[in-house]
């Protein structure tokens, strides 16, 4: 049964473009980064809020509510961890380290859900994280010998967090239904982001930047609903789907990126502002390539 292939794949594919445009509202527009965090933080929680209201919730146990929540609180300390460390080091650095997270939910998949993945199943695994991770590295970091430092680590704990929210997410697809799963999840992560960046200048910040109607519905369509949108795309995924397989193919992000950026520098220059070397672009195209093998080998292994 591959019918959780498609929104596995859909959603990083929509969520690349998003990526895109966060370039462009952090580098061109000069969103200050506190801001548009609380922004992600609040747009999450209030559409999590309005669908709980609309379409409330029936009895189930706290547990399932309190595990909902939890998976917002634990991708929020994450991304914050994340960002933290996009401010200090290279994103060259920072990125191949999170693509490692889908590896993290295929170990625990098995002792917590019974997943056993095959052979082939496992080799796809591997083949789509690695070419995640080189997809992510900079023609500055194949030149660069400079070992990873402990601080690093960091980022290790930071993508284990992503993988754990995954594992969450699926101990409770029996209880809820995805919309109410993406719902929860918006709280606990408005709720993270509103604890660390509501401040009032962060606020002040936003503020100003949405009285602009061509950027507010810019920031709210593409970092508020199509988030939203590829969060439940992801959730229903895993809810009839293998996490571990799932969480592989979301991983796969990095890859569509590249393949929107390299169209972009062809067709919207202004857009777009992606530049590769040869042997950059010869890396990175041998990764996508293995990236659609694996996917492949998970349809049919």
């Amino acid at each position: 049964m591959t019918e959780w292939i498609l929104p596995a794949l859909l959603s990083p594919f929509l969520f690349s473009i998003v990526t895109l445009v966060d370039k462009r509202i952090l580098s061109h527009y000069k969103l200050n980064l506190s801001s548009f965090n609380l922004f992600v933080g609040l747009s999450q929680g209030i559409i999590g809020v309005i669908i709980l209201f609309v379409y409330p919730i029936g009895f189930v146990d706290w547990s399932v509510f309190f595990r909902g929540t939890l998976t917002g609180i634990i991708q929020g300390v994450a991304l914050i961890i994340m960002f933290w460390m996009l401010k200090r080091e290279d994103p060259t650095r920072v990125m191949p380290i999170m693509q490692t997270s889908p590896l993290f939910v295929a170990l625990l998949a098995w002792p917590f859900f019974g997943e056993m993945l095959s052979f082939i199943q496992w080799a796809a695994v591997i083949i789509a994280i690695s070419g995640g991770i080189l997809v992510s590295i900079g023609r500055r970091r194949f030149e660069d010998k400079t070992t990873i430092r402990p601080i690093f680590f960091l980022l290790f704990i930071s993508a284990a967090l992503i993988g754990i929210s995954q594992l969450v997410i699926k101990s409770i697809t029996t209880d809820l239904i995805s919309l109410h799963i993406v719902a929860l999840r918006g709280i606990g992560l408005c709720t993270m982001m509103f604890f660390v960046f509501g401040r009032k200048d962060s606020a002040h910040d936003l503020f100003n930047f949405l009285k602009f109607p061509k950027r507010a519905v810019l920031l709210i369509s593409v970092e508020g609903i199509t988030p939203f949108i590829c969060h439940l795309l992801t959730t229903f995924a895993i809810s009839i789907g293998p996490v571990s397989l799932v969480a592989t193919m979301f991983g796969v992000r990095p890859i569509f990126v590249f393949l929107l950026s390299l169209l972009g520098a062809r067709f919207m220059a202004k857009f777009v502002y992606e530049k590769f070397s040869k042997n950059e672009l010869k890396v990175k195209l041998l990764s996508s390539v293995a990236v659609f093998l694996a996917i492949a080998l998970m349809s049919f292994g």
